[in-house]
């Protein structure tokens, strides 16, 4: 039986290649659908008009006959009649029922492929969107990206869709199974920006073609003129390799900007939680501006509190982190009543502002004994 089924099914395949070419199964579903239910109706009439049957029992002769069920209430008793059931059910109608069902299969597995591979058209909004992908380590980075993002409150419950040609066989399963979607195309393109719905997306996220090379930032910056073109509701953030031109970035209609750091996706996710973090960020990651001093000294038995406020109101710097001497475990933004047995301070200064080791130890010894409140 399963035998004859396969062989009925690649001979259903051969005719629909043959007499309806370039036509995709849903519709060839619709006209199989179109076929079945004239013949369903013929049958109705035929049964009608050769055995005086009312319009819902001759309904209901046809149904049972063409499923296969039989129940025998009704049956055609004339020669015209049977000689209509013959022809329009058993020679045809049956035939079209099993093509309009093989063909529906057909399209829910072609859809199921199109979905895989990225060539499916998704009707959705308010979904963050990635617009292209690294050139190097794609996958290990867009992964670590939608991780950072499914570990944030805000983007938690967000579908994230990928726009690229990287995976056109399919997303490797390790970006699969975080619930991702994709588009397989061009994210430059007119067409994938109308396929992802780009208009409708709460956050559109534009990776640099390249982290070092200026040049990839027109195509960014092409790309944040087309979305905003578009009508795009959503905020865009955008990776721009030359500070020179974040200005014009931003005057195009990006609403944050920032650089290509390629080791840590986590700051585009930190940039979109908190706008402004992306700033500060960058602050720290170059040698203007500020930076994060480390002061190898001993501070023992001052409370965290009195600590920062000493330090920043002699204009040291902000006090973020401690080292304990014990375990040498860094110690990120304590609580306010720790009370500190340290090795090292970790201080935010002013660029040309950081201070000799010995200075900062003399100012504690000197500004109170240990142990007491300021």
């Amino acid at each position: 039986m399963m035998n004859l089924f396969t062989r009925l099914r690649r001979k259903r395949r051969a005719d629909l290649t043959t007499l309806i070419p370039n036509t995709s199964p849903i519709r060839a579903f619709r006209r199989m659908l179109i076929r079945l239910m004239a013949l369903i109706l013929l049958h109705v009439i035929a049964m009608m008009a050769f055995e005086g049957l009312t319009p819902f029992e001759a309904l209901w002769l046809t149904m049972t006959t063409m499923t296969t069920v039989g129940y025998g209430d009704y049956s055609a008793e004339t020669l015209p009649g049977r000689l209509s059931t013959m022809i329009l059910v058993f020679a045809g109608g049956i035939w079209i029922a099993f093509q309009t069902a093989a063909t529906y299969f057909d399209h829910r597995t072609e859809r199921r492929e199109r979905m895989r591979c990225g060539r499916w058209r998704w009707n959705m909004s308010d979904h963050i969107l990635i617009l292209n992908a690294p050139a190097e380590n794609a996958l290990a980075y867009l992964t670590r990206l939608v991780c950072e993002l499914r570990d944030s409150r805000r983007f938690r419950e967000r579908v994230v869709q990928i726009v690229t040609p990287c995976f056109g066989a399919g997303l490797p399963e390790p970006i699969h199974r975080l619930g991702v979607i994709h588009y397989a195309g061009d994210p430059w393109g007119a067409e994938a920006l109308a396929a992802s719905n780009a208009a409708e997306a709460d956050t559109i996220i534009i990776l640099a073609e390249s982290d070092s090379d200026p040049g990839s930032d027109s195509r960014t910056l092409d790309m944040v003129d087309r979305l905003r073109g578009i009508g795009a509701r959503g905020r865009i953030l955008a990776e721009c390799v030359d500070d020179a031109n974040r200005t014009r970035m931003r005057r195009f209609g990006a609403d944050l900007v920032v650089r290509p750091l390629r080791g840590y996706p986590e700051m585009i996710v930190r940039a979109l939680a908190a706008p402004g973090t992306e700033a500060i960020l960058e602050d720290l990651f170059t040698s203007r501006g500020d930076e994060c001093w480390r002061y190898d000294i001993d501070v023992a038995d001052w409370c965290w509190a009195d600590l920062v406020a000493l330090l920043v109101r002699r204009d040291i710097g902000v006090p973020i982190a401690f080292r304990r001497a014990e375990d040498q475990k860094v110690v990120i933004n304590p609580p306010p009543d720790v009370t500190l047995d340290a090795d090292k301070l970790y201080v935010l200064v002013r660029t040309d502002n950081a201070r000799p080791d010995e200075e900062i130890a003399s100012l504690l010894r000197a500004a109170r004994p240990p142990g007491q409140a300021l």
